[in-house]
């Protein structure tokens, strides 16, 4: 069943027309978001959907090997990842595969 986060605003407060959100930006976003998911989620399985930078940004400092060769993530590319946590934290991705 999909749900929304009920204290999700409306509209996204962290965004600005002026201003572009740096690398280490949208490497913030990926720590606070696999922290929240580590402490609140407690599913075996989980499906996450986002833009190809937030995905290439989330595996450059969850599972630098995962894109070893260079290769960049596109929009609707699938992967596959095992998230482990300890007491709540995220600690780090294992068994990073990219479906074809």
């Amino acid at each position: 069943m999909f749900q929304f986060d009920p204290s999700m605003p409306n509209n996204d407060e962290s965004w600005k027309l002026e201003e572009r959100e740096t690398i280490q930006d949208v490497t913030s976003r990926v720590n606070r978001f696999l922290q929240w998911l580590c402490q609140t989620r407690w599913e075996t399985n989980i499906v996450v959907v986002s833009h190809g930078v937030w995905i290439e940004c989330c595996l450059h400092a969850c599972s630098p090997q995962a894109l070893a060769s260079g290769d960049r993530v596109k929009n609707a590319d699938l992967f596959v990842v095992e998230c482990i946590s300890i007491n709540g934290q995220f600690q780090r991705f294992q068994n990073v595969r990219r479906l074809e």
